[in-house]
């Protein structure tokens, strides 16, 4: 019997192994979060510059659907869109007080500019055609596949920034 005694005395984890399994098991879950975190940051900015380019191809659609300037707006963490309608019943090109406000966002991460200057402010003739030409970007540590945005006369177009070059490479 004493065979037995042994057996059953030695059926259980010791409390050794059960601290080692939880050591790795915390070092796992921090490996995970931190990498979770990351991850977040990245959508975060990915998700910003998406919206931004969607408000920016509204504005430009609203200009040559509604044949009337459209207006934008960028300062810092928040952007603004406008239909020119100062002085009725077309407006004159430039932001007024009056003008009717569209879009109104704030973002997490500050939007600073290529070869464009922040504060910006720039328009969208009757025709779609963008008053400036260059790149603006989300300012992030995180490297996303998206975090800048390009503008030419007639084209808006989604991009990875490129701190190297200082350019917004399309994606």
């Amino acid at each position: 019997m004493g065979s037995t005694d042994d057996k059953a005395a030695r059926r259980g984890f010791t409390l050794v192994e059960i601290m080692i399994t939880l050591a790795i098991l915390g070092i796992l879950v921090v490996i995970a979060v931190s990498d979770f975190r990351g991850l977040n940051e990245k959508y975060k900015v990915e998700a910003e510059t998406k919206q931004l380019y969607a408000d920016l191809m509204d504005a430009r659609g609203r200009a040559m659907q509604r044949n009337r300037a459209s207006l934008v707006q960028i300062n810092g963490n928040d952007y603004q869109t406008y239909e020119d309608t100062s002085p009725a019943p077309d407006g004159d090109g430039e932001l007024q007080n009056t003008d009717t406000l569209i879009t109104n966002a704030k973002v997490l991460h500050s939007i600073a500019a290529g070869n464009i200057s922040v504060p910006l402010s720039f328009h969208f003739n009757r025709n779609g055609i963008a008053s400036v030409t260059g790149f603006i970007r989300f300012s992030s540590t995180a490297t996303p596949d998206y975090d800048c945005i390009w503008i030419r006369a007639t084209r808006i177009k989604m991009g990875q920034y490129n701190a190297t070059g200082n350019t917004c490479a399309e994606k």
